[in-house]
């Protein structure tokens, strides 16, 4: 079963008391794994170090059995991937789980990653508990997401008014059950206080939390936990003011695809779709065709989109722009630039993709959709306000 969960990398201290644990305050780290298969030539270890720098290790794999000797922040979720990984984030080589200062040992099968063995994590242990909690209720959303996708294929052929009824109750309960997932997840961050995944949890949420609950959460949290950078994170979204409607929408200037300087001051006049994406984001892919079809019925009556990518490389940011044919702009920010100062990422305080904001011809922010908006407003509501919009132009 496939259970999505968002990655953020930490900063902080962690003390184990276990029996296997390092040298007491020490931020080191030793990794070892056994690899059941023949093709991995390499695996890459993706995290923060001690420096705060992220980085991402290659490790080569020999005998089947690969280590790593190192130096965090503090515990944190943790990327492992391999020669055989794709570019989706549930690709079956990829793993994340919880690398905290302590030695640790994994044991993977190729093509199996997410089921590997992980000892020596603490914190591991508590995460997987709570996967369990959640479990039956993304088995649950699968049985939903295949039913609605068949009636979606079959309205296609044959649209009938009776499938489309269905296909919004079958999206309304798949709506309740992420609400419900949601409910336990931050349940468990106000039961246990002192765990990094309750600082996990929270800060995954943040952006679908009014700010007075994010606040009480977050003055629960073990001192240890505050100062971590998911502690650090949550406590400066309690600060920001996130860019929202009726706001000036702030300016960038980039490169674009082709290699122009492109400016949003450029397109003043003009409605603006920001589409945060990435070809490795599956909820992404799966909304291109909306995206196209929006484009298509409103760009003659001033729509502009401007596509900025968290692809991790300009040449799987290429690529995808030309496969999928998105005939609209495009700038690069990268994984690497997420959350930087100076980043359009930063400037509009978009987590997780897909998202949209959408700018009126004045450059004032008409509202946020997707994971731009803590509510996830769809695309049909991006579609109403077009129609509001454009439909005079």
């Amino acid at each position: 079963m496939k259970i999505k969960a968002l990655t953020i990398f930490t900063l902080g201290l962690f003390i184990l008391t276990s029996c296997n644990q390092l040298k007491s305050n020490s931020k080191s780290f030793v990794l070892k794994g056994k690899i059941d298969g023949s093709n991995t030539e390499y695996v890459i270890l993706s995290y923060i170090d001690s420096s705060n720098v992220y980085v991402s290790d290659t490790l080569p794999v020999e005998n089947q059995s690969f280590s790593k000797e190192g130096y965090l922040m503090n515990t944190q979720m943790v990327s492992l991937t391999s020669n055989l990984t794709g570019r989706y984030m549930e690709d079956p080589n990829r793993l994340m789980f919880f690398l905290e200062p302590n030695k640790i040992d994994l044991t993977l099968k190729e093509g199996e990653f997410p089921n590997a063995k992980i000892s020596g994590s603490k914190t591991q242990i508590e995460n997987e508990n709570l996967d369990k909690t959640t479990k039956p209720f993304y088995e649950k959303i699968e049985n939903i997401s295949d039913e609605r996708q068949k009636l979606i294929d079959k309205n296609k052929d044959i649209p009938n008014e009776n499938s489309e009824t269905e296909i919004k109750s079958l999206t309304t309960k798949w709506q309740k059950l992420l609400d419900d997932i949601k409910n336990v997840r931050i349940q468990y961050a106000v039961d246990n206080p002192k765990s990094y995944v309750s600082g996990y949890v929270i800060n995954n949420y943040y952006r679908t939390l009014p700010p007075d609950s994010l606040s009480m959460l977050y003055s629960q949290l073990n001192p240890i936990i505050k100062e971590s950078s998911y502690g650090l994170k949550i406590q400066e979204q309690i600060k920001l003011h996130i860019v929202n409607s009726g706001d000036v929408a702030p300016n960038f200037s980039q490169e674009d695809i082709d290699g122009n300087v492109l400016s949003l001051k450029q397109f003043k006049g003009k409605t603006v779709l920001l589409d945060f994406g990435a070809a490795w984001c599956v909820p992404c892919k799966k909304e291109i065709p909306e995206i196209k079809r929006i484009y298509d019925k409103y760009h003659s009556n001033g729509l502009e989109i401007i596509g900025v990518s968290f692809d991790k490389d300009e040449i799987s940011w290429k690529e995808n722009v030309k496969n999928e044919k998105l005939d609209w702009y495009h700038i690069y920010e990268g994984m690497g630039n997420v959350g930087k100062e100076g980043s359009i990422n930063k400037s509009y305080y978009v987590q997780p993709i897909p998202a949209y904001i959408l700018i009126d011809e004045k450059g004032i922010i008409v509202d946020r959709y997707r994971g731009a908006d803590k509510e996830d407003k769809s695309l049909n509501d991006l579609e109403k306000k077009l129609n509001t919009l454009l439909s005079s132009n």
